[in-house]
């Protein structure tokens, strides 16, 4: 039975390549342990195949290089414990990072391809629950500029609070902007949130009937859009009862050119 291997059949048992094996030796994380004192040719032993098997586990879940060579040189069953109990702590942290990723991408997923299929220009919809949004302030004078870093300074702080937020943005003209057609004055921005948060301001979409259209093209051409929906949702029987919320649906994320860019615009209804 073969008691010494070279690199070259270590890599092949392991499915390593022979670099990786001697980069290995050279940071002293796995050692060839025999040297032949005729030619200084280098040999691993059959006992330290298990040895890389479980340097192999170690960098599998997640440790680093350095962390694996100070494990092997002071492992023992309290170490393993201890290690193996914080990498899986780290592990779930891992998973939940990114079930809230694909989340995201779930929620801009679906939101592209509703505006696809979409065959009317206004749609009468039901939100079913509340919806929970982070928010922050549009400074005066309340525009296109002024959103801009209001959605700039929410992501910065959603970031740095790990808010569960969704992939998209968007902005609130107020109830009373509507009425008065002052469309492009904006209240607040916003990011969608998966769940209520813990802390923070955030502001509570409401369910109940929404009416809701696209705008197709640059934003400065919206107002257009506005009246169109405002005077279908007056000659329907309704009344608008919120905020107008926008959210950002084709975006510099989705298309280069603005001209494609679409926003969609959904405002509560009641009944008159």
């Amino acid at each position: 039975m073969n008691t010494k291997f070279t690199v070259g059949e270590i890599a092949k048992l392991s499915g390593l390549s022979k670099q990786t094996l001697i980069y290995y030796d050279k940071e002293d994380v796995f050692k060839p342990k025999l040297v032949d004192s005729n030619n200084n040719y280098r040999y691993y032993t059959a006992d330290q195949i298990e040895v890389l098997d479980s340097i192999l586990i170690l960098k599998e879940i997640g440790l680093s290089l350095k962390e694996i060579k100070d494990f092997m040189n002071h492992r023992n069953s309290d170490n393993a414990i201890t290690l193996l109990k914080n990498q899986q702590k780290e592990i779930k942290q891992k998973i939940k990072q990114l079930s809230l990723i694909e989340n995201r991408l779930n929620y801009k997923l679906r939101t592209l391809q509703e505006f696809d299929r979409v065959n009317e220009r206004v749609q009468i919809t039901t939100l079913e629950k509340t919806e929970y949004f982070a928010i922050e302030p549009v400074t005066t004078p309340n525009g296109l500029l002024e959103v801009d870093l209001a959605i700039k300074r929410l992501l910065t702080k959603a970031n740095n609070n790990n808010y569960p937020y969704y992939y998209q943005i968007g902005d609130m003209v107020s109830k009373e902007n509507l009425l008065s057609g002052n469309f492009i004055c904006f209240e607040f921005a916003f990011l969608p949130l998966q769940i209520a948060p813990e802390k923070g301001t955030y502001h509570k979409k409401a369910k109940g009937t929404y009416a809701k259209c696209y705008h197709q093209g640059p934003y400065k051409n919206i107002t257009d859009t506005y009246q169109f929906l405002l005077d279908y949702i007056k000659k329907e029987g309704y009344q608008i009862a919120s905020p107008a919320y926008e959210y950002s649906i084709l975006d510099s994320l989705t298309t280069k050119k603005s001209e494609d860019y679409v926003t969609e615009i959904q405002i509560k209804i009641e009944k008159i």
